[in-house]
C-alpha cells in the first residue's frame, strides 16, 4: 500500500533555495465575491474610524484555511492534487462579531459560530496536508477576517453589523511581495457541493 512518504518521493521534496528553484508563498483560504468584500470593507472602515490603524485593501480579505509558506512549483502542483481530493460542503458563514488580537493591533470580524461544514473542510484539508509532509499550524481553525492591522486600540464591544457569505468554494493563493504590500493571486478554486 503506498504511503504518504512514498507519494512524496514520487512527487519530489522541495528544493533547497540555493538551487535557484523559484518559489511560491501561499495559502488556502475561503475567498469572498466581489458584493461580500464590498460588505466587509464597509465594516473595516467603521472599525477603522474607531480604532486607527492600517485598513487592508478590500481585494485581499479572506478566511485562512491553512497557511503553507514557501514551495516550490512540484510542492504546489501537489497542493492542488490534494484540494481536488477534498469533498467540503457549502455553506453561509455569518460574521457578526468582531475582536482583536496581539494587544490589539490585529482587528478582525468574525462568526459567534462557525458553521459545522466549514470546520469539517479545515480539519480534513488540514489533516491531508499533514499526511503528505506539509507543516501545519495545529490551533484549531478559526474562521475570521482580517480588517486592520497596526490598530491603536480595540474594537468597541457592540456587535458590528452582520456581514452575510455564502461560502460555495475554495482556493490556493499565492502572496506576492511588492512596494505595496502583498498582492493575492488566486491559483486554483474548488467548489464546494450544496448540502
Amino acid at each position: 500500500m503506498e504511503t504518504p512518504s512514498d507519494r512524496r518521493r514520487a512527487v519530489g521534496v522541495s528544493p533547497p533555495r540555493d538551487q535557484g528553484i523559484p518559489q511560491q508563498r501561499v495559502f488556502f483560504a475561503l475567498w469572498p465575491r466581489a458584493e461580500t468584500q464590498v460588505a466587509l470593507h464597509e465594516c473595516a472602515v467603521g472599525l477603522h474610524a474607531q480604532c486607527g490603524g492600517r485598513l487592508l485593501r478590500r481585494e485581499t480579505l479572506h478566511v485562512t484555511l491553512a497557511f503553507l509558506g514557501e514551495q516550490a512549483p512540484d510542492r504546489v502542483e501537489l497542493l492542488r492534487r490534494i484540494a481536488a481530493g477534498q469533498v467540503g460542503k457549502a455553506s453561509d458563514l455569518v460574521l457578526d462579531h468582531c475582536g482583536s488580537w496581539h494587544e490589539h493591533r490585529i482587528v478582525w470580524t468574525g462568526p459567534q459560530r462557525t458553521p459545522e461544514q466549514l470546520v469539517d473542510l479545515a480539519q480534513a484539508l488540514n489533516a491531508a496536508l499533514r499526511a503528505d509532509g506539509f507543516a501545519i499550524d495545529r490551533r484549531p481553525f478559526s474562521a475570521h477576517v482580517t480588517l486592520l492591522r497596526n490598530a491603536r486600540r480595540a474594537p468597541p464591544p457592540v456587535s458590528t453589523k452582520p456581514v452575510f457569505w455564502r461560502v460555495d468554494s475554495f482556493v490556493l493563493v499565492a502572496s506576492e511581495l511588492g512596494r505595496e504590500g502583498a498582492r493575492y493571486r488566486i491559483i486554483d478554486r474548488w467548489p464546494l457541493a450544496d448540502a
